[in-house]
């Protein structure tokens, strides 16, 4: 194992009920909340109802800022920024999923930044200091609860750039697994592949591979996510299922894993950026079809190999790919996915626009000698017809 750091300050309420826990925390950070949400969802299920009382019952002023969609905007933030700064908050406290978390991150290191928070994800500035946030998580998959990441879309450009600071962690998470009952099969499994990209990306993508704890909690991790996302698709009441996505979900990103693989690179993200950036799709279904891609692709590397041994079960040598790449597409047909960018609306003529976007993401990354532009345009290529 590489040498470490790992802190993770954010203290987790995990649980049936956990929403009772709130009226306790809010008085810990103030006086004042900006309270961040999406569309209508929370309002349908009923969390914004027992939010709005805990804020009530911890007599705490709070301003509503909604309206937040999936692949958030930067003109949001910016909007987000100009309420924040004249109500003036002690405190945010974010409600949803993780694209309503990732703008109140952005939020919280914009009210204190005089320039334009899009200079953070160009890398042109790097934040100070935010506003302390609670998170409180209404679906899993995207890890943000748990991190120190935002991503954003600047929908001028198509562009689709992510945000990493130690002050982006929020102060307090909430999750109760039960709120996501009704979240529906599709989404329910775009998380799932959320979640199992970014155990793919740190097993895959690191440049010291060995078999080491992190590398197995990776393996183990994506193994539990089919397994428990296969009873989720067809029981969306089912607690246990519910329960194990939404934690390895937020333990996934949390810093757990690449806690002792050394370097890294979240190249498939890099890729997946400019397709949601620039068609507005869901970010897990996008990861499924660029995952399937590179694994046909590579099927010889040794670490994919592996990777069809150690997730599906498989054994032996012979016709491993094969095998690996069938056991790949019997667990896309179950959870219904689309298996080519063509089916969500991506057309040839795209592919010089989504190469140039990726490359600009890995060259911020610091990482465009590591993957070249025909590395990048051959994966678009295959995903574009589909990888089975």
């Amino acid at each position: 194992m590489k040498e470490f750091s790992f802190t993770l300050p954010t203290q987790v309420i995990f649980g049936k009920n956990s929403l009772r826990k709130l009226s306790e925390i809010l008085s810990t950070l103030g006086k004042r909340s900006l309270l961040i949400y999406g569309r209508s969802q929370a309002k349908k299920i009923g969390v914004y109802d027992k939010v709005v009382q805990s804020l009530k019952v911890a007599n705490i002023d709070f301003q509503e800022f909604h309206g937040i969609k999936p692949n958030p905007t930067i003109s949001k933030v910016r909007e987000g920024i100009v309420i924040a700064r004249d109500f003036k908050p002690d405190f945010l406290l974010a409600l949803g999923g993780g694209s309503v978390i990732d703008t109140a991150k952005a939020i919280a290191c914009g009210y204190f930044y005089s320039g334009d928070p899009w200079d953070f994800f160009e890398k042109r500035a790097t934040p100070e200091k935010a506003l302390p946030l609670i998170a409180i998580s209404t679906i899993a998959g995207s890890g943000s609860e748990l991190n120190d990441v935002s991503v954003i879309v600047d929908e001028a450009q198509g562009l689709k750039l992510s945000l990493r600071h130690p002050s982006l962690l929020p102060k307090y998470t909430l999750i109760d697994p039960t709120i996501t009952y009704t979240v529906p099969p599709h989404l329910t499994v775009y998380g799932v592949m959320d979640a199992f990209s970014h155990c793919f990306e740190f097993y895959h993508f690191s440049k010291h591979f060995s078999d080491s704890l992190p590398f197995d909690l990776a393996l183990l991790f994506m193994r539990r996510l089919l397994y428990w996302g296969k009873i989720a698709f067809v029981e969306p009441e089912n607690y246990e299922a519910r329960a194990n996505i939404f934690w390895i979900s937020s333990l996934a990103l949390s810093g757990l894993i690449r806690s002792g693989i050394g370097a890294y690179r979240f190249f498939l993200h890099s890729l997946e950026h400019p397709i949601s950036g620039l068609f507005d799709t869901p970010h897990g279904l996008n990861l499924a079809i660029l995952m399937a891609s590179y694994l046909k692709l590579y099927h010889r590397n040794q670490r994919v190999r592996r990777f069809f041994i150690d997730v599906f079960g498989l054994e032996g040598e012979r016709y491993l790919s094969k095998r690996g790449l069938d056991a790949l597409l019997r667990v896309y047909e179950y959870f219904k996915l689309p298996l080519s960018l063509k089916e969500i609306g991506v057309s040839a003529d795209y592919i010089s626009a989504l190469v140039d976007r990726a490359c600009k993401i890995l060259y911020l990354w610091k990482a465009e000698d590591e993957f070249t532009k025909e590395d990048v345009e051959k994966i678009y290529t295959l995903a574009l017809e589909g990888p089975f």
